[in-house]
């Protein structure tokens, strides 16, 4: 659905919460890239309990714990996702990985496809197979090593002082900004493009982490989880260090102190949990305090240089969000002689996590081989290559969407999100306890949501005039890749103070992600191209498994656009509450229920959800569920035995005691909750499961929650 006539939008930290909100975002980066792209056991942590043993997990085993499925299939209405999941489950007992993430290879494969076939031909794909051809040829990269990159790390080796590591970052030969990521993503009250900087963390991704997994926990096991968490990015900073030349031992030595060191800074830095828990309106306040002019935003950093770099990044002339204004400030701090070392050590391994892709991968496949995952071959190697945001993800987006997927994906996912919109429209015209002040606030964000599906709207950006170096004229995939990211330097800078644009927010966040997402900022669906894999579409799916795949997840993302944090801007972006009083105590009063009832359930023996952290997902798993059970009413033929066995294996995961614990401290619900909880909650599902009283998927009626239509 197109807008109507654009008002003009407020400041918000729309990448923030777009990386935050979505259904399928996870800590620590969707890029799909090697080291994310399968979640990595660790090869000293074994299953927490064998099949025959005492399983855990309270009401419902938590059969996403390796280890800890029963020895026979549960029947469906005692438990719905193990019930579906099962036969998954039992075959992924001794490797954490999930169903998603197995079928990325779907994606990867295609676009390989395209790029070895000759026939198709644009300037486009000519600069891709340049990038790709340089990129799949290992025996060069082995011999190059980091021997590219090895005369800046000389540089920063070099610097004696802050005031020479000022001077070396600001180089114009220099091209890196290693502690600073400006992007173009949010609007300001102009409607106009606008610069959003994040402090660069080298342990944990700011767009999704943020500073989550540097906070002070309320308990020793969820501290714990968090510190999982980034070790395991720390592994590959292990590796990466080691190509400097230290041992592993010194590698492993140096990296708990810069995460000391990085969390003095890290803690302050903006995460979703933080205003799940706070008061309605706090997020709408945030945006709007993220807001500075460029001479607000300098004054933060008397030490560090942001000015200077900004305009190194052709980025300076522009209002700014400072998505964390804190934690600048608190990075700031720090920016002494006195912590001379540490930053130097940061800033190198921040410039070989940056080129990880675009150099030897011996190292990544060291890693993968010792977390007991196979190696990537050099084709796959290459495709991570192709689709950072800094190189060609635009282009693999738009190859992919055309030339796999094609135009009738494109019109049946948005004639389904039509549908789901319907759906959403009837259920808050029925809800009760809504005002007619705020109802129609609702209605008009359905009104005025843009549906970026598969594309953004406006198209893609045109890469056509990219001159990249081929191998026989003396390019090579290092050199390549800064050209590439000065071209998208020059192509974010030439944005700065534009109308804004739907695919800017592509352009920062990446096409080729495995994610979909709510933006409150421009009030979007955004369901991105490597998010579809053959998993999740097929020309020849059923309207029943297309409901289940595409169609839970989309109806997940609209119901965003209504809950804790998507109320607090309205249709057109802006950080204005659509609520009234009384709808927000009647609405906390609803989501409350539900966050209550996730924090009685105990996942691991003595720990228990919080609920109140889960909620905001939570909802917006029941919201969606509710929607797409009520379209699934209308569509001819819809078979809900087909539809459980599809969502339960579409969401399948297994994972090991580590990272199922770092699992907790996500804003996501474990998987076979969020299946099981929002069905139980459901009329429709009691239906077609036969549940009773006495099954373990019954919940009394008076106990279901419902947050809209006319039964709540």
């Amino acid at each position: 659905m197109r807008k109507t006539r654009r008002r003009p939008q407020a400041a918000f930290l729309g990448l923030l919460l777009a990386a935050t909100l979505g259904l399928v975002g996870c800590a620590g980066g969707t890029d799909n890239s090697p080291s994310t792209a399968t979640t990595s056991p660790s090869a000293s942590t074994a299953p927490a309990t064998a099949a025959s043993s005492e399983l855990v997990g309270k009401p419902w085993v938590s059969s996403t714990l390796q280890g800890n499925l029963p020895a026979q299939a549960p029947a469906a209405k005692d438990d719905l996702y193990t019930h579906y999941a099962y036969d998954w489950l039992k075959e992924h007992q001794q490797q954490s990985t999930s169903n998603m993430t197995d079928h990325v290879k779907d994606f990867s494969d295609a676009i390989v496809s395209i790029i070895n076939d000759e026939s198709k031909s644009s300037p486009e794909l000519d600069q891709l197979r340049i990038f790709y051809g340089q990129a799949i040829d290992t025996e060069a990269l082995k011999e190059a090593g980091i021997s590219e990159l090895k005369p800046y790390l000389d540089r920063i080796d070099a610097v004696a002082s802050i005031d020479e590591l000022n001077a070396l970052l600001l180089a114009d030969d220099f091209p890196f900004s290693p502690f600073i990521l400006a992007n173009i993503a949010t609007y300001d009250l102009r409607q106009s493009m606008c610069v959003c900087v994040f402090s660069n963390l080298l342990f944990a991704d700011p767009y999704y982490a943020g500073g989550m997994y540097y906070q002070d926990a309320d308990t020793p096991e969820m501290q714990q989880a968090m510190k999982s968490a980034l070790m395991e990015e720390g592994k590959y900073v292990i590796r990466d260090l080691m190509e400097l030349g230290l041992s592993e031992d010194e590698a492993k030595a140096a990296i708990e102190p810069l995460m000391d060191f990085e969390k003095t800074y890290a803690k302050h830095a903006e995460y979703s949990g933080k205003y799940l828990k706070a008061g309605f309106g706090a997020t709408a306040q945030s945006a709007r305090d993220s807001a500075f002019t460029p001479d607000e935003a300098f004054a933060l950093c008397p030490n560090f240089p942001l000015k200077e770099t900004l305009a190194k990044l052709k980025k300076d002339s522009s209002p700014l969000y400072l998505v964390q204004p804190e934690c600048l400030k608190a990075f700031n701090d720090c920016w002494t002689d006195e912590n001379l070392e540490s930053l130097k050590l940061i800033a190198k391994a921040k410039l070989l996590q940056e080129t990880r892709r675009y150099r030897d991968q011996t190292a990544t496949n060291a890693q993968r081989e010792a977390d007991g995952l196979p190696v990537l071959d050099s084709a796959t190697l290459a495709y991570y290559s192709c689709t950072s945001l800094n190189t060609l993800a635009q282009v693999v987006a738009k190859a992919y969407t055309s030339d796999v997927l094609g135009a009738d994906a494109k019109a049946r996912m948005e004639s389904m999100t039509h549908d789901l919109l319907g759906e959403f429209r009837d259920l808050i015209s029925k809800t009760t306890w809504v005002s007619d002040e705020s109802r129609s606030k609702l209605l008009e964000k359905i009104d005025h949501m843009t549906l970026n599906i598969l594309e953004p709207e406006g198209g893609y950006f045109d890469y056509s005039d990219l001159k990249l170096k081929t191998t026989a004229d003396g390019g090579t995939l290092m050199g390549n890749y800064l050209t590439l990211k000065q071209y998208r330097i020059d192509r974010e800078s030439e944005m700065v103070g534009q109308p804004a644009r739907a695919v800017a927010s592509w352009f920062t966040f990446g096409p080729t992600v495995m994610n979909a997402t709510y933006d409150p900022s421009d009030n979007s669906i955004n369901i991105y191209p490597g998010f579809v894999s053959s998993l999740i579409y097929t020309p020849d799916m059923s309207d029943t498994d297309l409901l289940a795949t595409i169609g839970f997840t989309i109806a997940h993302e609209i119901s965003h656009g209504f809950d804790f944090i998507g109320t607090q801007f309205n249709a057109y972006g802006e950080a204005n509450p659509v609520f009234t009083e009384g709808d927000v105590e009647a609405f906390s009063q609803r989501t409350t229920r539900l966050a209550d009832y996730y924090s009685t359930m105990e996942p691991m023996p003595g720990v228990n959800c919080d609920g109140r952290q889960l909620v905001t997902e939570a909802a917006a798993d029941l919201s969606g569920m509710q929607a797409t059970l009520l379209l699934a009413k209308k569509t001819e033929g819809f078979d809900y035995d087909r539809f459980c066995s599809t969502l339960g294996t579409e969401w399948a995961e297994a994972r090991n005691q580590e990272m199922f614990l770092a699992s907790l401290a996500d804003t996501h619900p474990l998987i076979n909750l969020r299946i099981n909880v929002c069905s139980q909650m459901c009329d429709e599902m009691y239906d077609a499961l036969g549940v009773q009283e006495g099954d373990g998927m019954y919940l009394a009626p008076e106990q279901r929650v419902l947050i809209w239509g006319e039964k709540a």
